[in-house]
C-alpha cells in the first residue's frame, strides 16, 4: 500500500526502512505464498493482477508461478515502492512483470486477468469486500480471485519463551486497540461478501529454527516498524521494547531455549466470478 494510504499505520508511510521491513517480511513469507497461489490453481500463462504490489515480492512469486508465457501486474500508489519494484524485477530479469501508480479502489488497468491476488493489504482497507467486488470486475469470466490475509494471535514460540511471548502480547494488543483487523479466519466470508464464489481455504504457517536469520531478521523489523503503533496504544514504553538490544535479547533467548519461532498463519480463501 502506499504512503498515501490513511490505513497503513506501520512506519507512517513507505520509505527505505519500511520497504526494508517488507522485503525482510517478504523472504519470510515466499514459500508460503508459493504454495498458497498453487494450491488455489495460479498455473503458468496465466495473466495475473498484484493488489498493493510495494516493493514487488507478491508479484516476483507470481510471475515465478506463471512463466515468461504469463504475465503479472502490480498496482500500487507509492512512487517510491514502485520504483524499488521496477527495479528489482529488471534485476530478476522478469520482462513478463509490470508495475503502475493507482489508487486500489479504481478497476485496474491492463485487464482482462486470470486471476488478482493480493497478500497483507486488505487488512488496511475499511472495505475488503468492496474492494474485492470492484476489482473482480477487471476478471475473466470464471477467473481467480486469491487474498492472502494472516492470523496474528497464532504467532507462537516452541517452547513458550518469556521475552517473546511478551512480545507476541505487545503486537495482539497494539493492533486490536488501533483498530487494526487482521483478517485471516474471515476471508471465506469477505470473498462471498464481494459476490464470488469460495473454492477453497487453505493456512501455512512458517516456522524458523533457533538462530535462523531470516526468522530473527522478520521479528526485529517487524518490531523496529511496529514500536510507534505499540508506544502510540499505551501498550508498552520504548524503554520497554528497547530496540536497540532487542536483537540480542531474541536472539540469546531463542538460543538458551532451542526455541522454534512461527510466524503467524497466512490464510487464503480463494474464490471465482464464475458459477457453480
Amino acid at each position: 500500500m502506499g504512503d498515501s494510504d490513511p490505513g497503513y499505520q506501520f512506519g507512517g508511510g513507505i520509505g527505505d526502512d519500511e520497504l526494508g521491513r517488507l522485503e525482510a517480511q517478504s523472504a519470510a513469507l515466499a514459500p508460503a505464498t508459493r504454495m498458497i497461489f498453487a494450491e488455489a490453481g495460479i498455473q503458468p500463462g496465466m495473466r495475473v493482477l498484484d493488489l498493493g504490489c510495494g516493493a514487488g515480492d507478491v508479484a516476483f512469486v507470481a510471475a515465478d508461478l506463471v512463466g515468461p508465457d504469463g504475465s503479472v501486474v502490480g498496482v500500487d500508489r507509492s512512487p517510491e515502492a514502485l520504483a524499488r519494484a521496477r527495479l528489482r524485477a529488471g534485476q530478476r530479469g522478469l520482462k513478463q512483470v509490470r508495475f503502475l501508480e493507482g489508487d486500489l479502489q479504481d478497476p485496474a488497468p491492463g485487464g482482462p486477468f486470470d486471476a488478482i491476488v493480493e497478500r497483507l493489504v486488505l487488512m488496511w482497507i475499511p472495505d475488503p469486500a468492496a474492494l474485492l467486488r470492484q476489482q473482480a470486475t477487471v476478471l475473466r469470466p470464471g477467473g481467480l480471485v486469491v487474498p492472502i490475509e494472516m492470523d496474528l494471535a497464532t504467532i507462537r514460540w516452541l517452547p513458550q519463551t518469556p521475552f517473546a511471548t511478551q512480545v507476541k502480547s505487545w503486537l495482539v494488543q497494539a493492533f486490536a486497540k488501533a483498530g487494526i483487523s487482521t483478517l485471516g479466519p474471515r476471508l471465506w466470508t469477505i470473498v462471498q461478501e464481494a459476490g464470488l464464489r469460495p473454492l477453497g481455504m487453505i493456512g501455512i504457517q512458517a516456522h524458523f529454527g533457533p538462530g535462523d536469520p531470516v526468522g530473527i531478521a522478520t521479528a526485529v523489523e517487524n518490531m523496529r516498524l511496529a514500536a510507534p503503533l505499540i508506544v502510540g496504544t499505551g501498550v508498552a514504553t520504548a524503554e520497554e521494547i528497547g530496540m536497540e538490544t532487542f536483537e540480542q535479547r531474541l536472539r540469546d533467548e531463542q538460543q538458551q531455549s532451542q526455541a522454534v519461532a512461527a510466524n503467524p498463519i497466512l490464510l487464503s480463501a480463494w474464490a471465482t466470478t464464475g458459477p457453480e
